[in-house]
């Protein structure tokens, strides 16, 4: 049945959409491993605006739950409605995008949304499984989804990445010596927030005394972070208190140590993003930092610390380059803020030589 602006209604929405969701999950995957070759959290954030439940690393136990998520998704919402996504019209993606506005959704998150929207539809028009996508000439403007210019990022002096340091040392709580390695680790190394949570003991390597990260960057880009002495010192420190390591190496479990997140929470589970950006504020408020900085701390604005310490500490763009894991040396250029052996070890002795300042 066709309504009134030409979209295919779907008779028993329930069990047309049973009979749908092969195909849609079948071209959905193809799509988010497209993505995910790019940015696993583009993936994931676009998967869950279409509709689509991504599969975990640890699967649901008990019944098995559909990948297709409800809510106000776009799959969601086509289906509450009856309408084939395959042959959704123009008109739904506006009045969805309006129903996001309604229920309070900011404009980042419609904008993201519809972007989605589009890249999914853009790739089935390639697969030829539509013959156009009824996102394509939706206006975000029109939609009042106006995105104000971001701030800049901001950037930490030697000496203020030296405060955070020494009061990640000193902070009392039951993590503390996670906290100090989590701090130390992002501002000497500039690794990007999704690597630092998704890396497993296996990916640090030791050998003739030096310490490295070994693991598959974005993109999946193969990265190697040899840790300056200030980092390395506390990760090893953290990792000499994990109680849960003896028991692993006395069991002598093969494999165990490709699943053991390297930055664990007090559950065992991963470190997550959230935790990370939550500690870098709290951090910065504990160390007296202006105001601006606390609020506007990130683990972005860390590698941007990075790379301008790195810069005043006489790396070229290339080594940063590699230091940042860019594939194009023009993103490099985007965080050189500054005027005009390996250099996660150039920046060490400059927030060493800051750190001898605050004792």
């Amino acid at each position: 049945m066709v309504d009134a602006t030409g979209a295919l209604v779907l008779r028993g929405a329930s069990s047309g959409w049973e009979e749908l969701e092969g195909r849609l999950i079948k071209e959905t995957k193809e799509w988010l491993e497209r993505l995910q070759a790019k940015s696993k959290d583009t993936a994931r954030g676009y998967g869950r605006d279409l509709g689509y439940r991504l599969p975990v690393d640890h699967p649901h136990k008990g019944r098995a739950r559909s990948p297709l998520l409800g809510g106000k998704s776009w799959w969601g919402w086509l289906r509450s409605r009856g309408v084939n996504p395959l042959e959704a019209p123009e008109i739904e993606v506006i009045r969805w995008v309006k129903a996001l506005k309604d229920d309070g959704y900011s404009a980042n998150s419609r904008g993201r949304a519809l972007a989605a929207v589009r890249s999914w539809y853009a790739f089935l028009e390639d697969r030829g499984v539509v013959e156009r996508s009824p996102a394509a000439k939706v206006s975000a403007a029109a939609q009042g989804i106006y995105l104000p210019p971001k701030s800049p990022t901001i950037v930490l002096a030697p000496e203020e990445s030296a405060a955070m340091i020494s009061t990640a040392d000193h902070l009392a709580g039951p993590m503390r010596l996670r906290n100090s390695a989590t701090v130390a680790l992002l501002l000497v190394s500039g690794i990007r927030v999704g690597e630092c949570c998704d890396l497993s003991l296996h990916n640090l390597v030791t050998r003739q005394g030096k310490h490295r990260l070994q693991f598959e960057g974005k993109g999946g880009r193969p990265r190697a972070l040899e840790l300056a002495d200030l980092a390395a010192v506390r990760l090893l420190a953290y990792l000499e208190s994990r109680p849960d390591l003896k028991v692993v190496v006395r069991r002598g479990q093969a494999g165990a140590r490709d699943r053991i997140p390297l930055l664990m929470t007090r559950t065992g589970k991963r470190v997550s993003r959230f935790e990370i950006f939550r500690l870098l504020r709290r951090v910065a408020e504990a160390a007296g930092l202006p105001r601006e900085i606390v609020e506007q701390i990130t683990p972005h604005a860390t590698r941007h610390s990075t790379a301008d310490q790195a810069l005043d500490a006489g790396a070229n763009p290339e080594e940063i380059r590699l230091l940042l894991g860019h594939a194009d040396l023009r993103t490099t250029q985007r965080y050189l803020h500054a005027d005009g052996e390996r250099v996660p070890h150039k920046v060490g002795r400059v927030l060493d030589a800051a750190l001898a300042g605050t004792g």
